[in-house]
């Protein structure tokens, strides 16, 4: 949990997290705003609507495919007139087993998950129980978990009693989850903490996948073979 509210990178209005529609960047991805003269590093939230619609968005997924389908990089940066040489960390998802007009799915070479990375740049992941969903004609959930954030400000008086529309609403921030209602999400509210703002609450909720993304991995989930844990602990290297 941030110290400061999450403000979007690229609107700069506050982002609840939201499975699908939401999400954000850790400092410690060291991913670098390609877009930017000086190649800032990317660090903060982000609507996955604000994305779609930025002149930057596919500069954006350039850089983050380059993170999540390694694993991990040295890039280099200039810094107080110096050049300074960092290790990128990448997320594994090395293996692509579709690309389409719309999305990329990779696949992680350690464990059995997924990356729907959309052209436009928004990303989710999925685990084998959302391919499992799929595989049954079912709509696959997201559950992040209970998420902690600090608020912009004094929120609604009854927000232990607000469904997830009069929260966003209460923020101004409607209008950046276009399509919200058709992944039917499910909010709980956890928690609040009044001195300085802190909500706890869970959404679960079914991410917009492409439809070509779906189709794909209906074929897919019914065929694939699951990681070989076993497998791959006798194939490391022993020190």
């Amino acid at each position: 949990m941030s110290s400061e509210h999450a403000s979007c990178v690229f609107c700069g209005e506050f982002v609840l997290h939201i499975p699908g529609w939401a999400s954000s960047v850790p400092p410690y991805r060291l991913m670098r705003a390609t877009w930017q003269e000086d190649h800032a590093f990317v660090v903060g939230s982000l609507h996955f609507s604000c994305l779609r619609a930025s002149p930057a968005r596919s500069e954006f997924a350039a850089e983050f495919a380059q993170i999540a389908t390694g694993h991990g990089r040295e890039i280099t940066y200039q810094a107080a007139g110096e050049t300074q040489t960092l290790i990128q960390p990448g997320l594994g998802y090395v293996e692509q087993i579709f690309r389409g007009d719309e999305c990329a799915i990779h696949r992680s070479d350690t464990r059995d998950s997924w990356l729907v990375q959309e052209h436009a740049g928004p990303w989710y992941v999925l685990d084998r129980p959302q391919l499992e969903d799929i595989a049954q004609g079912k709509q696959p959930r997201l559950d992040p978990g209970v998420e902690r954030i600090v608020l912009p400000r004094e929120p609604m008086a009854n927000l232990a009693d607000a469904t997830l529309v009069e929260l966003l609403d209460s923020l101004g921030v409607t209008d950046r989850y276009p399509g919200l209602a058709a992944g039917e999400p499910e909010y709980e509210f956890w928690k609040y903490f009044a001195p300085k703002r802190v909500l706890e609450y869970a959404v679960i909720a079914t991410p917009p996948l492409p439809t070509e993304a779906a189709e794909f991995l209906r074929g897919y989930a019914r065929d694939y073979r699951p990681i070989d844990f076993d497998a791959l602990e006798r194939d490391e290297p022993r020190s």
